[in-house]
């Protein structure tokens, strides 16, 4: 790593910022590396740094930046929600909800937090849940003016209605 001395931890995370707009990931990374060497706490880092291993895709390496930037600000929703996009794909069902769970109870109006965790009861098949969440996002996309997530969640609505047996009314 290089640690030049003229160069602060933010101006290694603003290149690394510039590297990764141009697609060079690992560049990136060796720049937020050497950010949150000269500055542990520094959130915005490790934060990016799990966006560009996601990017590679190395998405151990992306969880463990990501796990980081939730013990820094675990009151940050997207530290959350991050985090279980990559413990999702790297099997971590169980810690993949509970994150999905924490960002959505930071932030009760993130549609995609609830559409990803629906998504999730989906491949438990956990019917109740499903429909619970993807109501919510379904509320939330509409809302926003979403329509192609509207009609998204519209048209899982209607086949998980149909496959667990349940009705609208059901969740009023």
């Amino acid at each position: 790593m290089n640690t030049e001395s003229t160069k602060t931890a933010e101006d290694w995370f603003k290149e690394g910022l510039a590297l990764g707009r141009l697609g060079q990931n690992e560049k990136a990374i060796e720049a937020y590396k050497n950010a949150v060497e000269q500055d542990p706490g520094h959130f915005k880092s490790y934060f990016n740094m799990g966006i560009r291993y996601g990017k590679i895709p190395m998405n151990l390496k992306a969880a463990e930046c990501f796990q980081k930037s939730v013990e820094l600000r675990p009151d940050d929703p997207m530290g959350h929600y991050s985090l279980a996009v990559v413990s999702n794909l790297t099997g971590q069902t169980d810690d993949a909800i509970r994150h999905y769970r924490e960002a959505i109870r930071l932030d009760p109006e993130f549609a995609k937090a609830h559409s990803n965790l629906a998504m999730l009861h989906y491949s438990l098949k956990q019917g109740r849940d499903t429909i619970h969440h993807l109501r919510e996002a379904h509320r939330l996309f509409a809302a926003r003016d979403e329509r192609q997530m509207v009609a998204n969640a519209e048209n899982l609505l209607a086949d998980c209605y149909k496959e667990f047996g349940l009705k609208p009314e059901d969740f009023d």
